[in-house]
Order: C-alpha cells, then structure tokens, then sequence
C-alpha cells in the first residue's frame, strides 16, 4: 500500500506540475519559431550589406590600380611632352585665327560678287527699258 500511496502522491505532484512543464516547452518552441522567422528576414539583408561591402572593396582595388601608370614617364620626356602640349594650343589658336580670317575674307568676296552680279542686273535692265522705250 505504501508503494501505491507513494505513487498516488508522485501521480498528483506531477500532474500539478506537467501544465508547467508543457508551457514551459510550448514557450521555448515558440521562441525557436520567432527566432527562425526573425533570421529569415535578417539573414537576406545581411547577406546584402556583405555583398556591398565587398563591392565597395573591389571598387576601391580597382580604382587604387587605375591611380598606378602602367609605366613611368622620365621627366625628360614629360618635359617634352608639355612643350610638345603648348605648341598645339598656340597652333590651334593660330589655326583657328587664320580660319577666321579666311571666312571673312570669303564672306566679302561673296557679297562683292552679289554686289557686282545685282549692278549688272541693274545696268542690263536699265538698257531693256531704253530700249523698250
């Protein structure tokens, strides 16, 4: 009887604390379950940020590389180079002033052959109405 008893006492304070064994397991599987939907939606957007990162790190590779010359210039050469610079531009200004020129010497011949053409017109009609008259 006292094994029955014993367990009869054993039933009843287990069955008092199973409803809190079995909230406590319900809240951790609900924790698990808000965790796992909380790092469905973090873990994208960190995987994101990571990969800008690394683009920005590769960007900034390539952008120090492309600072770096594939050779070196000696400084004789470059001094050559910015005389040889200079002599374009008084070249392409000379260039452009004589064009300029040009133009509006050709601009002038073009009005006195109107103009000569337009006196002859004149002087041609002029003789027509003599002699019409």
């Amino acid at each position: 009887m006292t094994t029955e008893s014993f367990t009869l006492e054993w039933w009843s304070w287990f069955q008092s604390l199973l409803w809190v064994i079995l909230i406590f397991i319900g809240l951790i599987i609900l924790y698990y379950i808000i965790k796992e939907i909380h790092d469905a939606k973090v873990t994208p957007r960190l995987a994101e940020i990571e990969l800008e990162k690394e683009k920005l790190e590769l960007m900034k590779l390539d952008y120090a590389h492309r600072g770096q010359p594939f050779f070196r210039v000696p400084p004789e050469k470059l001094e050559e180079i910015n005389t040889l610079d200079q002599d374009n531009l008084r070249l392409e200004a000379d260039i452009f002033a004589k064009q300029n020129a040009v133009d509006r010497r050709i601009q002038r011949l073009e009005n006195s052959v109107k103009s000569t053409k337009l006196d002859h017109m004149v002087e041609k009609i002029k003789d027509e109405e003599r002699k019409i008259r």
